[in-house]
């Protein structure tokens, strides 16, 4: 047998197949439990003699000899099929009891009962199917119960008259279709309420209504289509709702009315196509606003005018083709916010107006093609940027200047041009991280395609001038710059901006030529020939000789 705060490889080996289970276990047998018990069940181990841990397949029924001061019981993986009736009341001691992995199929008329002191019950993937009150009998003093995993499909009215005193329900991963409407009256002390992952498809409306004190309450993954309009009106003091992945479309008017404490909704991966005005707005204490995953086409003006107290917004995954200019100009706190992975193609410039406390701003994966100049102005706290993914090819010239803390802009996926007008972006990128940009890369011109942003130079970014009556020039270079090593590709040019000639490491390629004043080839015979320095900032010098003549093409047979 291990000591107190070690696992042999049997052990582990046992603990793994438990799952989400092994990092309870682990923590339970390396806190300070004392020695290990001498007189325990064969089956089981007992710490300090107060912690109980039973976990063998040959395990069929309930064994005796544990010691009478455990507080703590766990059976994980046995061979339970059935609990009788008081299986466990020579345990009076116990304040936490957990069945977790078993297969319990039955449960008799108070299975519980002689444990008067028990706080903690759980019982995790077992093959219940179904629960009566008669199985809770003498549990006055439970604060917490765990009903999860398994395949129970309805609750029975009355299920909960012997435990008045929860704090804590858990019912969530099991198979419930329904709920009688007044299946939770007797438990005017809940605090926290799981039901997710079920197969709900509605809800009752006075199914809450004995919930007046209930802080958080989970409806996540179930099959809700609607919500009748009074359905939260009893609670009151609700701090957390979660109401992700189902299939709601809308919601009714005044649903929220009455939850001024809520501080965190989740609405995520649902079916909403629109929201009235209305759907937020007496939720003054709410924080962090969950919208992704759903079908929405816009935001209506005034939308949050109710929720001023916003931190994080996110409304990622959905159809939006368009932000109304100021929108969010009332969340002066809200920190967070997440429109990636829409529709968007431009922004007013006045979009982030007010939003002084922004710092982080996710635009990724849209199809805007240009920013406004003034796009972030005044957001002083903008700290990360995102508007990877997009059809941009440069950015205006000043951008990012009235944000002095921002240190992350993420790139990559973008059309960038880069030519003469990225010059002031890939000039603040110097001073970021290289490694945030390595996959920012460019689409054109073709002799910098695929190099990436933070690897350019300046004298790099050229723009072409358009020709004029007679000749070509391009953009002035630097007349004195540095000598550096050979980058991998070099844009040479002469003097007077004639001749533009593009090499890599041992070849060149790309030349471009426009005769000179004066020069012309009319006519088959003539030609012209000249011996030129090209030269490259920060690449030095070469010579060419070009040569250039007009054939007669031969008549073809």
């Amino acid at each position: 047998m291990a000591p107190a705060g070690c696992c042999s490889a049997s052990q582990t080996g046992r603990w793994t197949a438990s799952g989400h289970h092994l990092w309870l276990l682990c923590l339970l047998l390396t806190g300070p439990l004392g020695s290990v018990a001498r007189a325990c069940p064969a089956p089981c181990q007992c710490f300090g003699n107060t912690t109980v841990f039973c976990s063998e397949d040959f395990l069929m029924d309930v064994p005796e000899g544990i010691p009478p001061n455990a507080t703590q019981l766990f059976f994980v993986e046995t061979s339970l099929d059935s609990l009788p009736s008081r299986a466990l009341s020579h345990c009076q001691a116990l304040l936490r009891l957990a069945f977790l992995g078993n297969p319990i199929q039955s449960l008799g008329e108070g299975a519980f009962a002689g444990l008067p002191n028990l706080q903690e019950l759980e019982i995790s993937a077992s093959r219940l199917e179904a629960l009566a009150g008669y199985h809770f009998l003498g549990l006055g003093n439970l604060r917490q119960l765990s009903v999860k995993f398994s395949p129970i499909k309805t609750l029975e009215p009355g299920l909960f008259n012997h435990t008045p005193s929860l704090q804590g329900l858990h019912l969530q991963g099991n198979r419930i279709v329904s709920l009688p409407p007044h299946i939770f009256q007797p438990l005017k002390r809940l605090e926290t309420l799981d039901l997710s992952q079920n197969e709900l498809p509605g809800l009752p409306e006075p199914l809450f209504e004995p919930l007046g004190g209930l802080q958080l309450l989970r409806l996540s993954d179930n099959s809700l289509t609607s919500l009748l309009p009074g359905t939260f009106y009893p609670l009151t003091k609700l701090q957390e709702l979660r109401l992700d992945g189902n299939a709601l479309a809308e919601l009714p008017l005044g649903v929220f009315s009455r939850q001024s404490h809520l501080r965190r909704l989740h609405l995520q991966h649902n079916a909403f196509t629109r929201l009235g005005p209305w759907a937020f707005s007496a939720l003054p204490s709410l924080a962090s606003l969950n919208l992704d995953s759903n079908q929405l086409t816009e935001l209506p003006a005034g939308l949050l005018a109710g929720a001023p107290g916003l931190t994080s917004l996110s409304v990622a995954h959905n159809q939006l083709q368009a932000i109304p200019e100021s929108f969010f100009s009332g969340l002066s706190n809200l920190s967070l916010l997440v429109l990636s992975n829409n529709s968007l193609s431009t922004l007013p410039a006045g979009a982030f107006r007010g939003l002084a406390a922004l710092r982080w701003l996710d635009l990724g994966h849209n199809q805007l093609g240009v920013l406004p100049r003034d796009l972030l102005a005044n957001l002083t706290s903008l700290e990360v940027l995102t508007i990877a993914h997009n059809q941009l090819a440069a950015l205006p010239e000043g951008i990012f200047a009235s944000n002095p803390f921002l240190a992350q802009v993420a790139l990559k996926g973008n059309p960038w041009a880069c030519d003469c007008h990225l010059a002031p972006l890939a000039k603040w990128l110097q001073g970021t991280d290289p490694l945030l940009n390595s996959q920012a890369s460019c689409r054109s011109p073709a002799y910098l395609e695929g190099w990436g942003l933070p690897t350019l130079k300046p004298e790099q970014l050229v723009c072409p001038r358009k020709p004029g009556p007679s000749r070509c020039r391009a953009e002035p270079q630097d007349p004195s710059p540095e000598p550096s090593a050979l980058p991998q590709r070099c844009p040479y040019q002469d003097s007077a901006g004639d001749v533009h000639l593009v090499c890599e490491v041992g070849i060149c390629h790309q030349l471009s030529l426009c005769l000179p004043a004066g020069e012309s080839l009319n006519s088959p015979g003539q030609n012209f020939s000249r011996d030129l320095s090209l030269r490259a900032s920060g690449c030095g010098a070469i010579r060419v000789r070009v040569t250039i003549s007009i054939e007669e093409e031969e008549p073809l047979p």
